[in-house]
Formats: C-alpha cells, sequence, structure tokens
C-alpha cells in the first residue's frame, strides 16, 4: 500500500471515529432532558458533511484534476 493509501486510510479511521463521538454526544444530550434541538440538529448536519466529504466522495466529482 502507497504512502497516500495510508493516509487515506488513516484520515477514514480518524473520521470514523469522530462520527462515533458525536453519536455518543446525540445520544447524551437526548437522554439529559434538555430541549437542546439547535445542538442535535448541529451535530446532525456536521455528521451529515463528513460523511458526504470523506465516504461518499462528493468532492470527487468536481475536481477537474482526476481523470480517470
Amino acid at each position: 500500500m502507497d504512502d497516500k493509501k495510508k493516509q487515506a486510510l488513516k484520515f477514514g479511521v480518524y473520521v470514523f471515529i469522530l462520527l462515533a463521538v458525536l453519536t455518543l454526544a446525540e445520544y447524551w444530550v437526548s437522554v439529559s432532558g434538555f430541549p437542546w434541538w439547535g445542538v442535535l440538529f448541529g451535530i446532525a448536519i456536521l455528521k451529515a458533511w463528513f460523511v458526504i466529504q470523506h465516504y461518499m466522495h462528493l468532492p470527487r466529482l468536481f475536481n477537474e484534476e482526476e481523470t480517470h
């Protein structure tokens, strides 16, 4: 495995861990009983952004450098 693939895998693992931590934060906010709908919505938007950027690879569709 070349260095670029190793870095991508490492970054993917970091994003996975971040998503897990954000999920735990969502759970904590929801069971705490506080009406923090804005916080839950913000966490959900942040998680969606990470999934779109790093797992769905949508930015690659608009990248003109790759011609594969």
